[in-house]
């Protein structure tokens, strides 16, 4: 199978040198580039060609602009955003740039990998320490909040498997993933639909015909 082939674009070079050593020896993830300055950033993207860009938009002269460029361009290439914070007008124009994902810095090395491999799957994803604050009403303006977003095929095969009663180690097994990335779709899938426990999901199921309801029926 094909590494996958990432691009990193951040002015700082702590924050690149980090990223590197975390991505550095993990099969499957080759990281064939580094961007520090925006002005190079659409031209060395287009001629490298990567899958992923890990991009902090926030960093010197980086912008979201910058993504929805290359976006026109080159919509295959997934765009991952890792910054300091993540205020809420500040993320939904990321979003509206066309990032597939969004971290923050202080997230851990399973969360930075997770977004790797699941935008590079063609799914959206962001850390749980911004789905908790979205849950938070109480954190105001500093949390981003977006427009509701279709689930993927993978959180409704999630959805299935949580219905049908699984851990999320074994949906992990099941699903080749491994358990803190099932925790994260699940807590995405519930984020997305405004449920805050297992039971929520499952309903969901039952009444968008995930599952069939007679499952139940003679269980003790």
């Amino acid at each position: 199978m094909e590494a996958i082939k990432v691009v990193l674009a951040d002015s700082h070079l702590l924050a690149r040198e980090g990223l590197k050593t975390i991505l550095g020896n993990e099969p499957g993830i080759d990281v064939i580039g580094e961007i520090i300055e925006a002005d190079k950033l659409y031209d060395d993207v287009c001629e490298l060609s990567p899958h992923v860009v890990l991009i902090d938009y926030l960093s010197h002269k980086f912008k979201t602009s910058d993504i929805q460029k290359i976006k026109s361009q080159k919509p295959e290439i997934q765009f991952v955003a890792i910054t300091e914070y993540a205020e809420r007008n500040l993320v939904r124009r990321a979003m509206q740039a066309g990032i597939s994902g969004h971290i923050l810095k202080s997230c851990d090395k399973n969360e930075i990998l997770d977004s790797i491999h699941s935008t590079h799957s063609k799914e959206n994803f962001y850390c749980g320490k911004i789905l908790e604050s979205l849950n938070n009403p109480g954190q105001g303006d500093k949390v981003f909040s977006c427009d509701p977003i279709k689930l993927s095929a993978r959180e409704i095969d999630i959805i299935r498997e949580i219905a049908k009663g699984k851990t999320n180690k074994q949906i992990a097994e099941d699903q080749y993933l491994s358990a803190h990335t099932v925790m994260t779709h699940r807590k995405n899938i519930m984020q997305k639909l405004g449920i805050k426990n297992t039971a929520g999901i499952v309903i969901y199921a039952v009444k968008e015909n995930l599952i069939s309801p007679n499952r139940f029926l003679f269980e003790e």
